[in-house]
């Protein structure tokens, strides 16, 4: 969309209404918590997401394709994967998100499917969906929860679908997720949420899968820890390498396409971490980003690490 149409959509009245979703003392209570940079990240909150339309195009055509985001709060990704003609669903269980999301996709002109229900249990048929998203949501689950989230989206997804997960490892350096810390993440819930807590860095939020008691720090899956439930669930492929991309081709051509891949020190970064990639994962390190195809027969599927 040209920037005049945007403007048509993202009008001070738009403003307005977020600012007062935004109200919230969970979300006010937050260390980060600034208003101004929310509305401009969700002003060009869909054109980010056509980003990772281009990601899953990759692999599959989103044409005529069924979509289902998990945790699609305001709307962003569910309507960047409409824009690709793809038919889309999009749950969460913030009601007030909801309302939001659906006024905006009415403002996009599209017709997705928004609906309040629990991603762990939805009541989708089986083998639904030729692509789910599950982007920052399993981190908002209790630990005995995720392999449940994990098991219903491998029942909705069809054979040779496509599973996108976006989710805060345990084992990264630093953690973006919640306190912006290094190494915080990595000591017992006994010692990390008092230490957030001095720090100002704790989550203040109440969320409906802890039964609305405050988080103070969510729940992280490391990578290992993943692929052990996914393991358990059938025979997969892990298609990414490098935040999210299959290849160092496919990331340099989305840089570039942004104006962002030129220039002598990128040219060497694409070739030197092509050459590491062949035997390391990114996401072993680094928060996960990970993009998954179910394998149609267990005598089909890889494990790949």
């Amino acid at each position: 969309m040209k920037e005049t149409a945007l403007d048509t959509i993202y009008t001070a009245e738009w403003r307005e209404r977020l600012r007062q979703y935004c109200d919230r003392p969970a979300i006010q209570k937050y260390w980060a918590f600034d208003f101004d940079r929310i509305w401009a990240k969700h002003k060009k909150g869909v054109e980010g997401q056509k980003g990772m339309a281009r990601l899953v195009s990759n692999w599959m055509n989103l044409e005529n394709a069924s979509v289902l985001v998990i945790g699609s709060h305001l709307g962003a990704e569910a309507i960047a994967y409409a824009l690709c003609g793809a038919r889309v669903v999009g749950i969460d269980l913030d009601e007030e998100a909801l309302e939001l999301s659906r006024e905006l996709v009415q403002r996009y002109g599209l017709d997705i499917d928004i609906q309040c229900l629990d991603g762990a249990d939805t009541g989708f048929p089986d083998a639904s969906f030729d692509y789910i998203s599950c982007a920052q949501v399993l981190e908002h689950l209790p630990p005995e929860r995720q392999p449940v989230m994990l098991k219903e989206i491998w029942r909705m997804l069809k054979p040779g679908g496509l599973v996108w997960i976006d989710t805060p490892n345990q084992h990264s350096f630093k953690d973006s997720h919640d306190t912006g810390l290094p190494f915080i993440h990595w000591l017992p819930r006994s010692m990390k949420i008092p230490l957030a807590r001095k720090l100002g860095r704790s989550v203040s939020a109440k969320e409906p899968a802890f039964e609305f008691e405050e988080v103070h720090l969510h729940y992280y899956l490391s990578y290992f820890q993943l692929r052990r439930i996914l393991r358990g669930l059938g025979p997969h492929e892990v298609l990414s390498i490098y935040r999210g991309f299959g290849n160092m081709d496919q990331y340099a051509a989305e840089r570039r396409r942004q104006g962002r891949g030129k220039g002598p020190v990128f040219k060497a970064k694409v070739v030197l971490l092509g050459g590491v990639l062949r035997v390391w994962n990114h996401s072993w390190f680094n928060d996960m980003r990970l993009m998954i195809r179910k394998c149609p027969a267990a005598g089909d599927g890889k494990t790949n690490s």
